[in-house]
């Protein structure tokens, strides 16, 4: 079954990475001849299949995200995830994360923009009738390679933490990649792997303003 999953969802970036080399040619680019995610002003929305590793279900990760382009060089950036994982049980496990956070990266290389993060939000979980909740903070450092005019891969790592949760703070190593179908909307897909051998694999789209 988890086989099944991964393999519809990487069969749904192929389809969206598919429509978007079709329409590639028919889209004009912002001045400089090139387009990424950093430095645009942006909304997306995102579905990650979470395999978990040391569990007897899975989870499925609906998020959004809203990134406000600020100064040359920052971003200020808004996301809410709602994650819900298979029945363990008879019940299955929710949380809701809020959250935002400051983006800095710099333009002042050719073969790429490198960036540092942090950010700050909240997070609350159920399951089988228990809540519990806590304050959330991460760092994080990627780069944005521009592999052609509309296409970006973002290899990324970052730490995070929910201290009055159980457990401790997180690792997570992944890679993100772009493409703008037009100058306004664009496909991505993403894999991420964390230091408690849990996977996530994400198709998403986003809508630039």
């Amino acid at each position: 079954m988890k086989m099944k999953i991964i393999t519809k969802t990487l069969s749904m970036a192929t389809a969206l990475l598919g429509l978007a080399a079709v329409s590639r040619a028919q889209d004009p680019l912002p001045p400089s001849g090139t387009m990424g995610l950093l430095g645009q002003t942006y909304a997306g929305l995102n579905y990650t299949f979470v395999d978990l590793d040391k569990s007897p279900t899975n989870a499925d990760s609906f998020g959004f995200e809203y990134n406000q382009a600020m100064n040359t060089g920052l971003d200020a950036i808004l996301t809410y995830d709602w994650t819900q994982s298979g029945l363990v049980l008879g019940d299955r496990a929710r949380q809701q994360t809020i959250a935002a956070a400051l983006r800095a990266f710099s333009t002042s290389y050719s073969w790429g923009k490198p960036y540092v993060e942090a950010g700050v939000g909240y997070t609350r979980t159920r399951f089988a009738g228990a809540h519990d909740s806590s304050l959330v903070w991460d760092v994080g450092v990627g780069t944005e390679f521009q592999l052609a005019p509309k296409a970006t891969v973002t290899p990324y790592i970052k730490y995070s933490d929910a201290p009055d949760l159980a457990g401790s703070g997180t690792w997570n190593f992944g890679a993100k990649g772009n493409y703008w179908v037009t100058s306004q909307w664009a496909v991505s897909v993403g894999v991420n792997y964390d230091d408690d051998h849990d996977a996530g694999y994400t198709v998403g789209t986003s809508f630039r303003f």
